[in-house]
């Protein structure tokens, strides 16, 4: 089944289960996306289908008189009491809050209480069900100045927390070009019938309610398996946020199956995770191989035991750290994609000379125990190919700025060092040659031979043993 296709909007097909995930359980939902991604279109064609009491406001521009209508004292019994507009709040079911981050900061605060408690002024809105808002993506330092969009700022943290749902919209060029095609032809045309959309709602709570017992376990491990790993890529969840995740799992699930998707518990849990984080509405880039790779460590955590190798590893807060743990599961526990894929993580994150160190302590290791693919082996061995042919050749000429004397000096005092000393380590002495002559790098010798030091004891108990049969 394609929910938003059956409403006429295209290129969207990714967002049909977390939509009507939202609609089952009626948790807040923002949408994030340039003009003219459709955002009002999606939620006003919603509420048209269910047949909703509807209010879309533009909320740069509203008065708490559109949401509440007039006030009038009452002397009488020292109170005041509201005169009825036909576009106040009282009567609404579903509220789409326009533009919310082009409103001043004390209109966002007065609105925080509509999505998060369904209340005005501290008086309760018995009929509402549905809160949502859209905005463009908020203005940040990164943002590019030609497509930046002034008025549009990140959104209160706290405001955007209370929005389970944070989803961002493709662009027109994002579509593939037959979508694009059929977009351009006909999107813009309600559908003469829209789909049963009360239909569909309905199945999924009928899911929701008979959920098993394991699956909502299995959600809250994967979220508590999450909080790391996010807190460490700068993405920290609240509480509220990680109770929330949990239960967007499971309404997830039930959407899919509702729409007859092919997507498991896992995959599920990806999806809500994807639309669940709400630094979106701060203007925060997520990368989405660095969620990829949170998610996929969070699954293989969950339903092991406390000393399990995916336990031990995830709880490591170092990307380093946990190749070096890995490497001591290498297969027991962890095959060589899992292994694979701790390097190329760690190594993304490195800098260069990190990068040579770190091949300099995992690459013989992991040879010895045959537990990484080509693609890992070749990630290694690349900076080490040059330290070869630096060694290769007898002389060497680099021409300096006199601004970088002082630096040549101490690094050749401490090559002299580590090729003579007492602890003689001439790989060493190498690598800090290689890093200042062929990659041109600045070299700070005290913290890179520090550095090398606490890995060398990170891996020295990594045993150069032959791999163990899978």
């Amino acid at each position: 089944r394609r929910l938003l296709r059956a409403l006429h909007l295209v290129g969207l097909d990714f967002l049909d289960p977390v939509v009507l995930a939202a609609l089952a359980d009626e948790r807040p939902l923002l949408l994030i996306g340039p003009h003219g991604t459709a955002k009002s279109e999606l939620l006003n064609r919603l509420a048209a289908c269910l047949g909703l009491s509807h209010r879309h406001y533009n909320a740069s521009l509203i008065s708490f008189d559109d949401l509440l209508g007039y006030p009038v004292p009452e002397p009488a019994t020292d109170a005041v009491r509201y005169l009825r507009t036909p576009g106040d709040l009282w009567d609404a079911e579903s509220v789409f809050l326009d533009e919310i981050s082009r409103c001043r900061p004390e209109t966002q605060n007065k609105l925080f209480s509509v999505v998060h408690e369904k209340r005005v002024q501290g008086m309760a809105l018995p009929h509402l069900r549905y809160r949502w808002a859209a905005m463009n993506p908020p203005l940040t330092p990164d943002s590019d100045p030609d497509e930046a969009y002034e008025g549009s700022l990140p959104l209160d943290p706290a405001l955007a927390d209370r929005f389970a749902y944070v989803v961002e919209l493709p662009t027109l060029l994002d579509l593939p070009p037959k979508d694009r095609l059929a977009l351009i032809r006909d999107g813009g045309t309600p559908p003469a019938e829209p789909p049963d959309l009360a239909g569909l709602v309905g199945q999924v709570r009928e899911r929701l309610a008979a959920a098993a017992e394991a699956d909502r376990a299995w959600a809250a491990r994967y979220v508590a398996e999450l909080v790391g790993p996010l807190a460490e890529a700068r993405l920290a969840i609240s509480g509220r946020r990680a109770v929330l995740l949990a239960g967007m799992v499971v309404a997830v699930q039930a959407a899919v199956r509702t729409l007859g998707r092919a997507e498991g518990l896992a995959d599920c849990a990806l999806i809500a995770l994807r639309s669940g984080l709400p630094q979106r509405a701060q203007g925060r880039a997520i990368e989405a191989a660095k969620l990829a790779a949170i998610h996929r460590h969070a699954v293989q955590s969950v339903g092991e035991p406390d000393d399990g190798p995916w336990r031990r590893i995830n709880a490591l807060a170092d990307p380093v750290a946990r190749v070096a743990e890995a490497l001591r599961w290498a297969w027991n526990g962890v095959n060589r994609l899992e292994l694979s894929n701790l390097v190329s993580e760690a190594y993304s994150g490195l800098t260069v000379p990190q990068r040579y160190l770190f091949a300099r302590h995992v690459l013989p290791r992991a040879a010895a125990l045959e537990c990484l693919n080509v693609p890992a082996y070749e990630l290694l061995a690349e900076p080490l190919a040059k330290l070869v042919d630096l060694c290769a050749v007898g002389e060497h000429s680099v021409t300096l700025p006199r601004t970088r004397m002082p630096e040549w000096s101490a690094l050749s005092k401490r090559v002299t060092e580590l090729a003579r000393g007492g602890s003689a380590d001439p790989q060493l002495a190498n690598i800090l040659l290689t890093l200042f002559a062929v990659e041109r790098q600045p070299v700070d010798t005290d913290a890179l031979v520090a550095l090398d030091a606490r890995w060398q004891a990170l891996f020295a108990d990594v045993a150069d043993a032959q791999p163990v049969a899978a």
